[in-house]
């Protein structure tokens, strides 16, 4: 009787195994694989990517009017608990010619989750030498390039994405910037293509003991200008 019992136990235990070994799990899953936990971009910068895994069918809303989603806007899936997909979605942006960091959001949509895209759009391009520094206008910066009265050669170094032009800048509200007179100042080149690129400036020694120089070049990339300050030191006063 007892051997009976455990049979049938037995029994009993396998097809209830069976059973839920035949029940599809529930998978669903949204996870960001890039940016995070956020995207840098440069004022010039126009393109970037979404790459994220999901169960399931979804779509992306961008959230702010500098975002546009050009490819993968939505994709439907034959829903499979096996199956995890890895999706990238193709965004653009418009240049950032406001001077100032801006923040826009893709949110994507998938099942019953929701999670947010965040970019950093800076508002001046990657200029490497000289290097940004913080104005007093909230959430700007300047570049400007110190250097001693008696140096003959430096350089400004970016790295943008797209061809760009170098001029003197005709800033006549700046009262530092002297306009009238650009020939202590001289560059290599004045145009160029994307990527990383150095540009060499040859120096006039200045020879004033009382007044330091400035001049302003106006570096353009696309829509996207960025003003460099060349200020040179005043001459140290020999001893007589």
């Amino acid at each position: 009787m007892m051997k009976k019992v455990y049979s049938l136990s037995a029994i009993i235990a396998f097809l209830l195994f069976f059973v839920s070994c035949r029940k599809d799990p529930e998978n669903h899953l949204l996870s960001v694989v890039h940016p995070n936990p956020y995207g840098i971009l440069f004022a010039d910068q126009e393109s970037d990517s979404i790459v994220f895994e999901t169960f399931d069918s979804y779509n992306l809303v961008s959230q702010d009017d500098w975002i546009s989603i050009t490819a993968g806007e939505s994709y439907d899936v034959h829903y499979d608990y096996r199956n995890l997909y890895a999706f990238t979605s193709l965004l653009s942006f418009k240049p950032n010619t406001t001077g100032k960091t801006r923040i826009g959001t893709v949110r994507i949509n998938s099942y019953e989750y929701s999670s947010a895209a965040v970019f950093y759009q800076f508002g001046y391009m990657n200029i490497r030498r000289p290097a940004p520094q913080a104005t007093e206008r909230e959430d700007s910066v300047a570049f400007t390039l110190n250097i001693p009265a008696s140096a003959a050669q430096d350089s400004i170094c970016f790295n943008v994405s797209k061809p760009w032009t170098l001029s003197y800048a005709d800033i006549s509200d700046l009262p530092y910037a002297d306009i009238s007179d650009n020939t202590w100042v001289k560059f290599d080149k004045a145009h160029g293509a994307a990527g990383d690129n150095k540009v060499t400036i040859d120096l006039t020694p200045n020879t004033n003991t009382e007044n330091a120089r400035t001049i302003v070049l106006a570096l353009t990339c696309g829509e996207v200008i960025n003003l460099i300050n060349i200020r040179q030191a005043a001459a140290i006063p020999t001893e007589e």
